[in-house]
């Protein structure tokens, strides 16, 4: 597809751990988000969680779109996860 990357779940060995991760034109994207952290703030309140998770999937299109070097946005991204280009 002109003007398009490949765009994939896969999972990647490392180290003794196995991670689910995304690729962008066959390169993993160094992007991870801390559980444990999640975990806590997620107690702290159904506000708190929202903000957070906000925040998580504003910073998740920021990297997408520097690796993609160009601006994403949520919708193309979950076109991205059903037809695999982005």
């Amino acid at each position: 597809m002109e003007g398009k990357k490949k765009f994939e779940i896969k999972f990647k060995k490392v180290g003794d751990k196995v991670l689910k991760a995304i690729f962008i034109n066959d390169v993993m994207l160094d992007y991870s988000v801390d559980v444990e952290a999640l975990k806590k703030i997620s107690a702290l309140g159904s506000e708190y969680k929202k903000a957070a998770l906000l925040d998580i999937e504003k910073h998740f299109i920021e990297c997408v779109c520097d690796m993609v070097g160009r601006q994403v946005t949520a919708q193309e991204l979950e076109k991205a996860f059903r037809t695999g280009w982005i």
